[in-house]
């Protein structure tokens, strides 16, 4: 056998390793001290391993990859059932529990005023002042949970879904958990400072996600995940297009806010592993 990679997460070793079992490439995984060595049982089919790996390093988001996750979550019941998930299914059972809380709790909140009334918008949003903020500490977060449009919410919950899973996945629910919590607060607290209590949306912490990935990633590229750069050139864009007032998006602040706090929080987290891994 020969040893093709080394990775320093084990949900990342296992996506991997999934990715090269579809394509009839059979490796062992094995514990070498801090990180899990994929071995080759095929040398023959090195070159063509090799070349996964590059595709996967550049873009783990890529769907084929994501297919690969959702099917080494299920594998067993696909070999019980000639049918297997439906693609519903298998979208469900990719996320992991925090972003699925986080998703179910948006759009239950966007759907509360037509099917009973407005009083818990009134509830989650940003305190009328800071001093309330004591008495009623879950409004320093729960802005995060209020969209005012389809739009609004379909844009923000598929970023979500996407960023928050590759964060949930390769690190931890715990390490997601945490940066968006921190990363909502830093992006309320800025977009109130700018233009008050009346505002919502998603949009600071899928920011901060976004920025989070793209510098854990450079500083720590043998993680082997990251952000794409087409992706990281299109956020940034759109950013500028919400700056200039081209669109009715006005949560200019918590955008920006959500985006420094989490390449800050990326550089950090990015630096730390990486002087772990030395």
């Amino acid at each position: 056998m020969i040893e093709l990679v080394r990775f320093p997460h084990a949900q990342m070793a296992r996506l991997f390793a999934e990715v090269l079992r579809e394509r009839g490439i059979h490796v062992e995984q094995r514990q070498q001290g801090a990180e899990v060595a994929l071995l080759l049982t095929d040398p023959e089919r090195f070159q063509e391993a090799r070349d996964l790996l590059e595709a996967f390093r550049s873009n783990p988001l890529d769907p084929s990859f994501q297919g690969a996750a959702w099917r080494s979550g299920a594998v067993f019941n696909l070999r019980r059932s000639s049918s297997g998930p439906g693609f519903w299914a298998q979208w469900w059972a990719g996320m992991g529990p925090v972003v699925k809380v986080v998703l179910l709790a948006s759009v239950l909140v966007f759907l509360s005023p037509m099917l009973v009334s407005d009083q818990l918008y009134r509830a989650l949003l940003f305190a009328p002042d800071l001093a309330a903020i004591s008495d009623q500490p879950w409004r320093l977060f729960t802005p995060m949970l209020l969209h005012f449009s389809a739009l609004h919410i379909i844009f923000n919950l598929l970023w979500w879904q996407s960023l928050g899973n590759t964060i949930e996945r390769f690190q931890s629910s715990f390490q997601l958990l945490w940066i968006t919590l921190l990363v909502a607060a830093v992006s309320n607290l800025a977009q109130f400072y700018a233009t008050g209590p009346k505002f919502g949306g998603l949009s600071g912490v899928v920011f901060g996600l976004l920025g989070y990935l793209w510098l854990y990633g450079r500083i720590n590229p043998s993680a082997g995940y990251g952000i794409p750069r087409a992706v990281v050139i299109f956020m940034l864009a759109w950013l500028v297009i919400c700056w200039v007032g081209l669109t009715d998006i006005v949560a200019n602040e918590a955008h920006f806010a959500g985006l420094l706090s989490g390449c800050l929080l990326g550089a950090v987290t990015g630096l730390w592993r990486r002087m772990l891994q030395a």
